[in-house]
């Protein structure tokens, strides 16, 4: 009988393993604006559907510790993946040209390492895909309840002003993703 990391594991890689792309579920039951106040410290109107991004600080991979709130002014696409996960793997070259394309422009491609392992393993992990854009660690435990993870790779998109607006389940493309952001630009 398997327990623990192992069967959340499994079920990450059988529930995304097919590739398929969509939305994924409200499964950590996050705020929506539908549902929450304004948030202190966002200018304007809550955006429709749109859900507060955690305030945790996730330890970096140079030792450090950074948050979502520290990138504010910028699209985010956040993208949880592992080293033991295979889509992930076969996003990353994806992820990776898509950090290249809008490197001169205020968009941020982050990196959220589930489980993955120590920093240094995870730098030469990354290395052997030539991935510059910064990542992060977390746990799986944090994965689930903070984002609502329920497969992997699961990539989240905030817009500017720090809210989640999308929260896609599997593997993307620079084609998606960028259609995606371009929707959040002025």
């Amino acid at each position: 009988m398997m327990t623990g990391r192992g069967a959340i594991t499994l079920v990450a890689l059988l529930g995304v393993g097919c590739g398929t792309r969509g939305e994924a579920p409200d499964a950590a039951g996050g705020e929506t604006a539908d549902r929450a106040p304004a948030a202190a410290g966002f200018a304007g109107e809550v955006p429709s559907g749109a859900k507060r991004a955690p305030a945790d600080a996730f330890r970096t991979l140079e030792g450090g510790e950074s948050s979502l709130h520290d990138l504010r002014g910028n699209v985010v696409v956040a993208n949880l993946w592992g080293t033991w996960c295979l889509p992930c793997r076969q996003e990353l070259p994806e992820l990776v040209e898509l950090a290249r394309s809008y490197a001169d422009r205020p968009i941020v491609v982050l990196g959220l390492a589930v489980e993955s392992g120590a920093p240094d393993e995870i730098r030469t992990f990354l290395g052997d895909y030539e991935v510059e854009y910064p990542n992060w660690i977390i746990g799986m435990d944090d994965a689930v309840a903070t984002f609502g993870a329920v497969g992997f790779p699961t990539t989240v998109i905030l817009d500017p002003e720090g809210w989640i607006r999308k929260e896609l389940l599997g593997p993307q493309t620079v084609e998606s993703l960028t259609e995606e952001i371009e929707a959040l630009l002025p």
